[in-house]
């Protein structure tokens, strides 16, 4: 293991001294970026709370979520790893702005992660104790109430309750009940950490994805299960498109 990758297995394990470091630069970030751009720099301040995503991530996922609304792409944005909604937060309030009436999905246990595997590395058995079993149930690591996404939507984003759809529980139970609701997806954000969670989801959900969607894989350079799960996943289906970076370690592809 380098020094780089030491580095990072210790400040998971510290969640505090992680956020408190992202803070400081995402609000740099967002001042020097977006500062000429009111709506976007408005809403970024409303969303920064509900987030532990970088700002280059979250800005990500609003350009792309502007273009599917530019291009009217069908289907629903879907997102499988809510924490407190920040991401989720950010697609909804484009859709509403555009006044598309598109429907906003969010899939998570809001019990934190669930065990890894063996696929996920030393990282992730560490940040889980070692308890690498893979069940269903919850390490207590990453738990976001499902109130605070729920307060970000509804009371401080003003999103319509018909607009969004939150499906509580561990994506393996929830997806087989609404897969046939949910139809076409516009974009596909994953933030589901593990190998197991990341390929189910696209095994499950990719043939819904709307050519033109987008796919975004938030952890793909954070965690090796999540990076291994979607390198199968390619090789599988012979996909060809390219990764592109957004951070360097979060990427994102169109589908054809």
């Amino acid at each position: 293991m380098g020094i780089l990758e030491l580095f990072k297995g210790v400040l998971r394990k510290n969640t505090k001294i992680l956020a408190l470091a992202r803070r400081g630069r995402w609000m740099v970030e967002l001042l020097a970026a977006d500062f000429v751009h009111p709506d976007k720099f408005a809403l970024f301040l409303k969303l920064r709370p509900y987030t532990m995503i970088g700002y280059k991530r979250l800005s990500s996922v609003y350009e792309l979520a502007r273009k599917i609304e530019c291009e009217k792409i069908p289907g629903a944005f879907a997102e499988f790893g809510v924490w407190k909604g920040g991401a989720a937060g950010c697609m909804a309030a484009v859709a509403h702005k555009a006044r598309s009436g598109r429907k906003v999905w969010l899939f998570d246990s809001f019990e934190g992660l669930p065990e890894p595997t063996e696929k996920d590395g030393e990282l992730a058995a560490d940040f889980s104790s070692q308890r690498t079993s893979g069940k269903l149930k919850t390490i207590e690591k990453l738990v976001g109430p499902r109130e605070d996404a729920e307060r970000l939507l509804f009371s401080i984003l003003r999103i319509p309750g018909e607009q969004v759809r939150i499906e509580e529980g561990w994506f393996q139970n929830t997806v087989p009940h609404v897969k046939k609701e949910l139809g076409r997806i516009a974009i596909l954000r994953l933030d589901a950490d593990w190998y197991e969670s990341t390929k189910y989801v696209l095994e499950e959900l990719y043939e819904q994805v709307a050519p033109g969607g987008y796919v975004i894989f938030d952890d793909y350079g954070d965690w090796e299960g999540c990076r291994k799960a979607v390198d199968e996943f390619f090789a599988e289906r012979g996909l060809r498109q390219r990764l592109i970076p957004i951070d360097g370690f979060a990427v994102y592809f169109q589908k054809l």
